[in-house]
């Protein structure tokens, strides 16, 4: 298992370049996903009503510090930062497992975007030798259950009773895993 992190790598889908998280994403970040009730429903971050007072320098500081992966989706035809996806949680040599999380913004929905996001993650992080990606959403956010269930991930992990106190009420996680195949 290669557990070493290499801050310039970058993916890429049909669709999408998946580089690593810089400050200069701010405003890409802020409209798509920050400042947009919607998204937030189901992805843990602070509204920010304004751009200034939105920051992306914690985030991008703690994937760096933490050396987990940590991605701007970006659109591959505008060039515009849509999205993040990212680890959750670091693998080591005793639990070589990872969760991921994601959050794109809405005008990029339905697209296919996340699925081929969510697959670039996953393989980058199999040949680094991870054993298994979790995922998990809250009950109600069907779509991203869907997304999960197109990149091969099985949902008989169960659900973990009101694991999450988000936005002033505990949250059923609908949890997800995919064990890697060349292991």
């Amino acid at each position: 298992m290669d557990l070493s992190y290499d801050a310039s790598v970058q993916l890429q889908t049909a669709d999408l370049i998946l580089r690593p998280l810089r400050y200069s994403d701010a405003d890409g970040i802020f409209s798509n996903i920050a400042n947009d009730r919607e998204v937030l429903r189901y992805y843990i971050m602070n509204y920010a009503p304004e751009r200034p007072q939105f920051s992306l320098e914690r985030t991008v500081d703690f994937f760096c510090s933490s050396k987990r992966y940590g991605f701007a989706i970006v659109e591959k035809s505008s060039g515009d930062v849509i999205g993040m996806i990212h680890q959750c949680s670091s693998a080591d040599e005793v639990f070589r497992t990872t969760e991921i999380g994601y959050a794109l913004g809405k005008r990029y929905w339905n697209r296919g975007y996340m699925t081929q996001a969510l697959n670039a993650v996953i393989e980058f992080l199999f040949s680094k030798g991870i054993h298994k990606i979790v995922c998990s959403h809250i009950v109600e956010n069907a779509a991203s259950g869907r997304v999960m269930q197109k990149c091969g991930m099985l949902p008989e992990e169960g659900t973990r009773k009101e694991e999450l106190f988000y936005n002033g009420r505990y949250c059923d996680l609908k949890v997800y895993y995919k064990i890697n195949p060349n292991e």
